[in-house]
């Protein structure tokens, strides 16, 4: 139960953060589903934040519009993998969990693209496809390796502070 309830929490803060962002034009910079994922699996686990990270796109698309079709499709498992990767590689330091979930994310990202893309009747070369998914998340990936850190860090001392244990 206590996973629902987490998965709930960061949810909804994604869906804030994302509306507020796209509110100042920032959505594309800061990248906020990716964020709230990659935080929701660094500090909640892999379950969490893999389920935050693929119903975060869609759950957002339908109540804020942002990301639109069909680019949630593509996102959905891009923002799982970031989730689920900084879950399941939890013992590791956080700036090396946080690279290998940005590599990974990205290459799910561009391998979705061109699953879903061919269904859908969507063309682009594929080094191309991944060239642009990293060099247009360039700013977002350098706030995301600032960010990400100081948060979980964060949490990670309020939760000991609280309760004495990790959380996750």
């Amino acid at each position: 139960m206590r996973k629902v309830v987490y998965t709930a929490m960061w949810i909804a803060v994604g869906i804030a953060l994302a509306y507020i962002f796209h509110l100042l034009n920032a959505g594309r910079i800061f990248l906020p589903l990716h964020l709230v994922a990659m935080l929701a699996g660094a500090s909640s686990g892999a379950v969490v934040g893999g389920l935050t990270g693929a119903l975060l796109p869609l759950l957002s698309s339908l109540t804020t519009g942002m990301p639109p079709f069909p680019m949630f499709l593509f996102m959905m498992p891009e923002v799982f993998c970031y989730g689920f990767l900084l879950g399941i590689l939890k013992r590791w330091n956080i700036f090396l969990r946080l690279a290998i979930a940005i590599v990974a994310g990205r290459a799910v990202y561009s391998l979705a693209y061109y699953t879903i893309g061919a269904l859908l009747n969507i063309k682009l070369q594929p080094l191309s496809a991944i060239l642009l998914s990293f060099t247009t998340g360039i700013p977002g990936i350098a706030i995301q390796f600032v960010l990400v850190p100081l948060v979980y860090k964060r949490l990670q001392s309020v939760l000991m502070e609280k309760g004495g244990e990790e959380h996750g």
